[in-house]
């Protein structure tokens, strides 16, 4: 299984990376030198901008836990453990789940573990329905302005897609949060024991803090929302200026490949050749789409390497402590 894996990750890398070469041979490596190069300190507001989405987050991360274990978390702590777990996932072929690991670690808070666990649970659902939710809400809209050029089927396949994960995250969280059968207790005793801890935090939390898993999600949307001002910006500051309606539905359809690409480590080739796929559907210039995206992966880069930093420094103050 683990060689498997290896040789999916590598055929993906190899993949990826064969794409991105390939747009960049097309689109004229020096054409786009220029349009980087064009971009100039633009890049010093972009990368100090997803601080901002990482605070939607941290939000979203602090309504998963309850009205109680709230005042015991720190705000900033959650903050770090976004960008640290974000970092991870970023970075690992993982399907986006090795970061989660990392997030209750990153926590100084005096709470239990196991409600450390739950709020990653929560969150994880929150987030994953709130860009669901946050693309069919987009793709409603482009269907009905007729901004894209979607060819046949395309919308309904990408609506499909995330009605699945919607419908996928629920059941998980159900069948997680329900009273295990006895032919599970029998079958799966030990892993049973382990879980119930989180399951009964997370029963509790759903039972009595629903309102406060619909302010997650929408916490997550915003967040989500927020990377639409980023290429509103990034297209000002390469000269070629899109209005915020656009940016709004660059970052729909973002979003969209992102979801299908989810196990693609660190984005290879998906981030450009999405972008460059979503400028040509809009009307606009796709060598601008793949400017648009190389700079876009190079501030994931960064904010990924931060992520790994804040990782380490947690990592050697638990084991000073320990």
């Amino acid at each position: 299984m683990r060689g498997a894996r290896r040789w999916f990750t590598c055929l993906v890398l190899a993949l990826g990376t064969t794409t991105f070469l390939y747009l960049l041979w097309s689109f004229g490596p020096r054409r786009v030198w220029e349009h980087f190069r064009g971009f100039g300190w633009g890049f010093a507001l972009v990368l100090p901008f997803q601080i901002v989405d990482h605070m939607c987050n941290a939000t979203g991360w602090r309504l998963a836990f309850s009205p109680a274990e709230t005042p015991k978390v720190s705000f900033w702590d959650l903050v770090r453990g976004r960008i640290a777990g974000d970092g991870v996932n970023y970075l690992t072929p993982s399907g986006s789940i090795a970061g989660e690991f990392v997030r209750p670690g990153m926590l100084r808070s005096s709470l239990p573990h196991d409600a450390k666990v739950t709020s990653v649970v929560i969150a994880k659902a929150a987030q994953a329905v709130g860009q669901a939710l946050f693309v069919l809400l987009g793709l409603i809209y482009l269907l009905n302005a007729r901004s894209y050029a979607f060819k046949t089927g395309q919308a309904g396949w990408a609506a499909a897609g995330m009605s699945v994960i919607l419908f996928g995250v629920a059941f998980a969280i159900g069948l997680l949060a329900a009273r295990s059968p006895a032919f599970l207790k029998r079958r799966f005793p030990s892993a049973i024991e382990r879980t119930e801890p989180v399951r009964r935090h997370l029963r509790d939390y759903l039972g009595h803090h629903p309102g406060r898993l619909a302010g997650s999600t929408l916490f997550f949307m915003l967040g989500y929302s927020w990377g639409a001002v980023e290429i509103w910006l990034i297209c000002f500051f390469l000269g070629f200026p899109i209005g915020p309606e656009t940016a709004l539905c660059i970052e729909f359809l973002s979003n969209l490949v992102d979801a299908f690409a989810f196990m693609v480590p660190a984005k290879i080739g998906t981030q450009e050749a999405g972008k460059a796929a979503i400028f040509k559907g809009l009307g606009l210039a796709a060598e601008m789409g793949f400017t648009v995206g190389l700079i876009r992966h190079a501030r994931e880069m960064l904010w990924a390497g931060a992520g790994l930093s804040l990782y380490a420094v947690r990592q050697r103050e638990l084991k000073i402590l320990g």
